[in-house]
């Protein structure tokens, strides 16, 4: 009787290990069949943004086929959706580092004061530590600024990046910067590259933000910035020129901080297949001509 307890407790023991290398086998299966899947909405993605500039040209908005969600779309044993957002309709906080960075403090410091939930007296001081974690010297930005000797003295210390950000998670690693203020933040800012010559990202003005519009100027027409936005997405803004002759912006926003288009985009996938999930996170540039690229990439799996 109890060789066969024993033999049955072994059998079992035997069945279970089996059902669970199934399931890990499968959820593998699952997992890597969803990853293909999110690759090729990527590739279908890059495709439609190529289409997009042939029939469109320079002009992006949001009442375009780019910008339409994608919420379900059914694939054997499975479905997949995604987005894309328009990158430039966000402040790229590498333009810090541009040739002209004072400016575009400014416009950091106007955002933070511009959006709902944030303290207006964390503008300067949060804009100086980030202007300090992305310039290249030991130099601290002002009273707010920090540089190494600020974070050396941590209890996990580390240095400033002292370069242009890669992502804007970075944010968290900044003196001053809490996850509830990021959270808050984060909507409204990207990482996009600014080259060699250090020339800025402008905004596009047909996906930006009222609250990055305001912030362009010292002195913004809250009320036509507001009327543009509420009109935009049928009715954009066909060339910069046409915003500052019926002053919905104003002198001091020169033409090289704003566009009508867009190079990066931000494309959003999840897929799931059976018991697998895979979230894709790519950023495309679009340049004048040749086929968009993917530039950066980042993964979430399940």
């Amino acid at each position: 009787m109890l060789v066969m307890s024993l033999a049955a407790i072994a059998a079992a023991a035997v069945l279970v290990s089996a059902n669970t290398g199934i399931r890990r086998a499968a959820t593998l299966i699952d997992g890597e069949r969803a990853w293909w899947y999110a690759q090729g909405l990527e590739s279908w993605v890059r495709r439609i943004l190529a289409t997009d500039l042939e029939k469109n040209g320079a002009l992006d908005y949001k009442g375009e086929d780019w910008a339409r969600a994608v919420d379900y779309l059914p694939v054997e044993q499975g479905m997949v959706r995604g987005k894309l957002e328009d990158l430039q309709g966000r402040f790229n906080l590498n333009n810090l580092a541009s040739a002209q960075p004072l400016k575009y403090q400014q416009q950091l410091q106007r955002l933070f004061q511009n959006i709902p939930g944030l303290d207006a007296a964390l503008a300067q001081p949060l804009t100086e530590a980030i202007g300090d974690w992305i310039d290249a010297n030991q130099i601290p930005n002002g009273a707010g600024g920090a540089e190494d000797t600020d974070y050396l003295g941590l209890p996990q210390p580390y240095r400033t990046a002292n370069q242009p950000m890669v992502s804007p998670t970075e944010l968290l690693a900044i003196k001053g910067m809490t996850p509830a203020i990021y959270q808050k933040l984060a909507p409204f800012v990207c990482t996009l590259p600014i080259g060699t010559t250090r020339t800025a990202t402008p905004v596009n003005v047909n996906t930006a933000s009222g609250e990055l519009l305001m912030a362009l100027s010292q002195n913004p027409d809250r009320g036509k910035i507001s009327a543009f936005v509420e009109r935009r997405d049928k009715d954009p803004a066909r060339s910069v020129a046409d915003l500052q002759k019926d002053g919905t912006l104003p002198a001091d926003v020169t033409p090289d901080l704003i566009a009508v288009d867009t190079k990066f985009f931000l494309m959003t996938t999840e897929a799931f297949i059976g018991s697998g999930r895979v979230a894709l996170y790519s950023v495309i540039q679009r340049a004048g001509s040749g086929a968009p690229q993917v530039i950066a990439r980042s993964l979430d799996t399940e």
